[in-house]
């Protein structure tokens, strides 16, 4: 499954995804794939992610990227169509299916914004939300977070603007070293996440994307970042 966590910051974002595959098969068995599986999508404008059923979260973003033009309003309705034609292919009642979610981002005036594509309902249409400056949104199969609870108190006292640090890597070191030992607990505990993660962080007009194994026993240390922010 997923676990994802995503943090928006009044001048930028963080989001972070762990590395584990599921896929549910026509006969309805579910697959785990055990190779490193990436689950941040790059556009235009930001990245898009997903929780739940992979193949309804990539034919969405092949659908808002070839049909929809990247408009991001649209992105509603193409992770409406993908999930009935996975319907049509599958079946219906599958709760993977049905509760498949797009965070994504997007450059804003003021740096980056995160966003949420989904329904809270199966009678209700599919919406697009913004998420509120300092705010925390964390998606998970396992429903017991004990084991991070202190980790997400702790992460949201210590929330930081952008602004507030002197370059890119401590910004990173920063939030890496707050998020690497939440997948390396929670992974101990929902055994379909990975320890592994990818993070991408974007603020105006820049980005920054990379991978965590996530074996160390120390700090990370990220010293060199690279200074080629073009288009995603």
């Amino acid at each position: 499954m997923t676990f994802i966590v995503a943090i928006q910051l009044n001048d930028s974002i963080i989001v972070t995804t762990d590395n584990k595959k599921i896929v549910l098969k026509e006969s309805g068995e579910i697959q785990f794939n055990t190779k490193k599986s990436q689950k941040i999508y790059s556009w235009d404008k930001g990245i898009i992610t997903g929780t739940g059923e992979s193949y309804v979260i990539s034919r969405s973003i092949e659908l808002f990227k070839t049909l929809a033009h990247s408009d991001i309003n649209k992105l509603p309705q193409c992770l409406d169509i993908s999930r009935q034609i996975r319907e049509f292919e599958v079946g219906t009642d599958y709760f993977q299916i049905e509760n498949t979610k797009l965070p994504c981002s997007s450059y804003s005036e003021y740096g980056a914004q995160l966003y949420t594509i989904q329904r809270f309902e199966p009678s209700q249409p599919y919406e697009v939300t913004v998420i509120s400056p300092m705010d925390i949104r964390v998606w998970l199969f396992h429903p017991n977070i004990e084991a991070i609870s202190n980790d997400l108190q702790n992460l949201y006292a210590d929330l930081k603007d952008y602004s507030t640090f002197t370059d890119k890597a401590e910004w990173i070191n920063y939030y890496l070293n707050h998020l690497a030992p939440m997948y390396q607990k929670q992974s101990k505990q929902d055994p379909l996440m990975s320890k592994r993660f990818d993070f991408f962080l974007q603020a105006k007009n820049e980005y920054v994307f990379g991978h965590v194994p996530n074996t160390q026993e120390t700090a990370l240390n990220f010293q060199e970042i690279s200074t080629n922010f073009g288009a995603i």
